[in-house]
């Protein structure tokens, strides 16, 4: 209960001022550091402090399959969103859910070839958002900042990671980790985006987001080190420091996207 009611508070609040802090940067910026580690963050460390850092990286082996399964699924909302946020949504769910199941029933996959597969899926789905569905930056609107506005995000935004949270609790470590990446955070933010800014400018972030998940790569691979040498609460603060520090460095990358 502590771990969900942890979630709730620390996942709602990042993601209720990291989306406004989007829609005052552009969603280019804003793109990179909404996608930091949170709900990945809160789920291996708990991992760690309740079945042992051993299983918590063992299951972080399984986060770039299940980043492959994001992707997926913010690839396909970000095609299908021109037909309705609700088409889109529903599309990208239904995508996410049968990309899920796929990698949970095929073999498992090695930290090394999942980090491979992502790589190519992330190169295929930019290519195709860049070259064939055209997505390109779009100006931000005005949104004052509204303490109303905030909470309703971070009880909304919240509300759907401790959901996730929950459900990871209850499986395997090579199905945890696939499961710990349930795209609470990115279905969140993009749904926050879609009301205050409209559909463009959450598909333009999205793209970013697609983007900047491979700091979740750089993260899981620095739990898989850090966990066994350092132990969990230190094994977390230097794997996000590390990750901080790579989504810095796509800032260039992500200021040449149209």
């Amino acid at each position: 209960m502590l771990h969900i009611a942890l979630s709730f508070i620390i996942a709602g609040t990042w993601i209720s001022f990291a989306t406004m802090a989007g829609e005052r940067l552009g969603s280019r910026i804003g793109g990179l550091f909404t996608n930091l580690p949170s709900n990945i963050l809160i789920s291996l460390l708990f991992m760690a402090l309740t079945r042992g850092r051993l299983y918590a990286a063992q299951a972080s082996g399984s986060v770039p399959v299940g980043m492959v399964v994001d992707t997926i699924f913010l690839f396909t909302l970000i095609a299908f969103l021109p037909f309705g946020t609700w088409i889109g949504l529903s599309a990208a769910l239904a995508a996410w859910i049968a990309a899920a199941a796929l990698a949970i029933l095929l073999p498992p996959l090695s930290l090394g070839a999942g980090i491979l597969v992502y790589a190519l899926v992330c190169a295929l789905a930019l290519a195709i958002i860049e070259l064939v569905l055209r997505v390109r930056a779009v100006p931000r609107k005005s949104a004052p900042f509204r303490p109303s506005t905030a909470a309703v995000r971070a009880l909304f935004a919240g509300t759907i990671v401790a959901s996730a949270v929950l459900v990871a609790q209850y499986a395997p470590p090579y199905a945890t980790g696939i499961l710990a990446t349930f795209p609470a955070v990115l279905l969140s933010t993009m749904v926050i985006l879609i009301g205050s800014q409209g559909r463009d400018f959450a598909r333009a972030t999205g793209k970013v987001l697609i983007l900047s998940s491979s700091n979740i790569i750089v993260y899981a691979v620095a739990v898989w080190f850090l966990f066994p040498a350092l132990g969990a609460w230190w094994g977390t603060l230097l794997s996000f420091i590390l990750a901080a520090l790579y989504v810095s460095l796509l800032l260039p990358f992500a200021r040449r996207l149209s």
